[in-house]
């Protein structure tokens, strides 16, 4: 249990923290003018919290970019890009996105419930 605690606290390095940043101010933005209920603003945030923090650690990892301040910006377009990804389903199909944020609403709290 020892060895899993202090491999998710390593994995968290500063570029990591600061692409989830980016990624959570790129969601954040993504999502803001759609008005979405809560449960869908936070998986659409959720999604862009990771997306930007595996962003930066490929970009820190294989290219070598240690600099927070880019690292940070370079994020907020690829969680900008999970609110937009939503977006752009509502305007293909309304029914169908709103029947992939019911699934998702739903798998996410069978899982918190477990």
């Amino acid at each position: 249990v020892m060895s899993l605690a202090s491999e998710v606290i390593t994995s968290f390095t500063p570029q990591v923290i600061f692409g989830m940043f980016g990624g959570f101010v790129g969601g954040i933005y993504g999502i803001n003018k759609k008005g979405y209920d809560v449960k869908v603003s936070l998986i659409l945030i959720f999604t862009a919290v990771v997306a930007g923090s595996a962003i930066s650690e490929v970009l820190q990892k294989k290219f070598g970019l240690t600099y927070l301040l880019p690292l940070c910006l370079i994020s907020i377009p690829a969680g900008a890009f999970s609110g937009y990804l939503m977006v752009a389903l509502d305007i293909v199909s309304p029914k169908f996105a709103a029947q992939v944020a019911e699934k998702i609403g739903e798998k996410v709290v069978e899982n918190i419930d477990k």
